[in-house]
């Protein structure tokens, strides 16, 4: 391999010890359940079916999919693009999802439950701020989570490990991430109870915006302590797509949400979406012992930490003109 594409394989480990990470979070973590798991579905959808397709361009002898699982992380990928889809299209979605869970729930009520009432959407908060919600999660797989015993999706993660495994993920020390965070988990039935006060159906979709920031921003940033990859990616790859939903959103709903634009840069997406180094950045270009290896600094003419400073500032900025509006 040429110098460029190493740098590609070393992002690719990366990820690899990112998956590796999860695993050991459920087996381990004293403090956090499958949720925060599940929000990671579009991420680990980029690895395998990026790291699959990586693997076999440059004639590497990876692990290969099968058909059902070329189609399955396939479609699990595209769900980092939630936000390239136009507002009536995302607020049909999950309120799809939304209908469904209060179907299912209503249907399994305890007799308890049908004195006291019941529950239709899981949430999980990290530093009490809002980070995932169910219906997110259902939104990122194509396969029916809800009443599902896990079998399926258990079987169909193999190739994900073997994946992991075979680019060396296991091979170095686990990401730190810290147990001693504050983790929180709030049951709420939508719109009867409900943290919001603006309990409508485009209430839930901002809330749900908000859950997908706060993933990134609050959970990714503060629970694992090294500086890794992830927490620029995940962060950059919402942001790209949000640019230009929330003017959607502005546009359907007559808002005023601003989100700052400035470091939208397609090619550079293309890079941490595809590891598609060899098409934008030379030997040269490369900085070895930087996190993003360089990347930031060809994109923008700035370190990575200044850029990801910035990024994050976006982020909350956006964040906080949602909560202000829709949080009790």
């Amino acid at each position: 391999m040429n110098k460029v594409q190493k740098t590609a394989y070393e992002l690719i480990q990366e990820d690899a010890r990112f998956i590796y990470a999860l695993t050991h979070i459920s087996q381990n973590a004293k403090n956090i359940d499958s949720n925060y798991i599940c929000m990671s579905l579009p991420y680990i959808g980029l690895f395998a079916d990026g790291a699959e397709q990586w693997g076999k361009k440059v004639k590497l002898d990876t692990p290969r999919f099968n058909n059902e699982e070329k189609k399955f992380y396939e479609q699990v990928r595209q769900a980092h693009k939630l936000f390239e889809k136009s507002y009536e299209e995302y607020e049909n979605l999950l309120l799809k999802k939304l209908s469904e869970s209060e179907d299912y729930f209503y249907s399994i009520r305890s007799l308890i439950e049908k004195i006291l009432g019941y529950y239709n959407v899981g949430t999980d908060l990290c530093n009490n701020k809002f980070c995932g919600n169910t219906l997110l999660c259902s939104m990122y797989s194509p396969k029916k989570m809800l009443g599902n015993d896990g079998v399926w999706l258990r079987n169909i993660s193999v190739v994900v490990g073997e994946l992991a495994g075979f680019y060396g993920g296991a091979d170095l020390p686990v990401y730190r991430y810290n147990d001693d965070l504050v983790i929180g988990y709030e049951d709420y039935h939508f719109y009867k109870n409900s943290p919001l006060n603006m309990n409508n159906d485009f209430g839930f979709v901002l809330f749900s915006i908000l859950c997908s920031i706060n993933y990134v921003i609050e959970f990714i940033e503060n629970y694992f302590i090294d500086e890794i990859p992830q927490k620029f990616k995940f962060a950059y790859l919402q942001y790209y797509y949000l640019c230009d939903f929330i003017e959607q959103v502005n546009v359907a709903k007559n808002t005023n949400f601003y989100i700052d634009n400035s470091l939208s840069h397609r090619e550079f997406r293309n890079c941490l979406a595809h590891y598609g180094l060899g098409r934008y950045i030379i030997e040269s270009e490369i900085i070895s012992d930087d996190v993003l290896k360089g990347l930031t600094n060809k994109a923008f003419g700035k370190d990575y930490l200044t850029v990801k400073e910035e990024l994050y500032k976006i982020l909350k900025d956006l964040a906080n003109q949602i909560g202000e509006m829709i949080l009790k």
